[in-house]
């Protein structure tokens, strides 16, 4: 009877667990370089075999506030869009002259303060204003607090430099 019931609660557990298999989660960007600079969320429906709808948060230089990509396989996001976390909405302008430093992608301009924590805390992010059409719009912000402090914390520590080594050295030096 033990057994029976152990594996009950197994099976369970493991129809659990691959039901949730599919959700996308955030992740390092796959972009070659960027791994340590950026993290991308994507929509896991595709309209057609192929496509794919992708958000990327990237520290662009140390000390410098976070920026936002949108990377799609047809026309760039651009122009003012809305983007849409649970009942917060945010305007966005994605201008068609700032280039993106990431392939296939465009660059948001200027975030609102609120968006970034707003993504760190939501359950979903949805893009309002362009050609994506729902629920293609739709990318999950599960696991987005610990991938996005991840990077928060990458941009606000600087890069080590000649200075900070001699810096460094001279202050471990005793003087008499």
């Amino acid at each position: 009877m033990r057994f029976a019931m152990l594996s009950l609660l197994i099976g369970c557990m493991a129809f659990a667990l691959v039901g949730n298999a599919h959700a996308t989660t955030w992740t390092s960007a796959k972009f070659p370089g960027e791994q340590d600079r950026a993290v991308q969320g994507c929509a896991d429906d595709a309209q057609n075999p192929g496509d794919w709808f992708c958000i990327f948060v990237r520290c662009e230089q140390p000390r410098s506030p976070l920026t936002l990509h949108f990377s799609t396989p047809g026309p760039d996001i651009q122009g003012d869009i809305k983007l849409v976390i649970d009942d917060d909405t945010f305007a966005v302008s994605v201008p068609t002259s700032l280039k993106s430093a990431l392939p296939l992608s465009t660059r948001a301009q200027a975030l609102p303060d609120a968006l970034i924590e707003a993504m760190k805390a939501g359950s979903a992010i949805s893009v309002q204003g362009s050609h994506l059409q729902s629920p293609y719009n739709r990318i999950s912000l599960q696991n987005s607090r610990k991938a996005i402090e991840r990077i928060e914390w990458a941009c606000a520590r600087p890069y080590p430099s000649a200075a900070r080594f001699w810096r460094r050295l001279t202050r471990s030096l005793p003087f008499f």
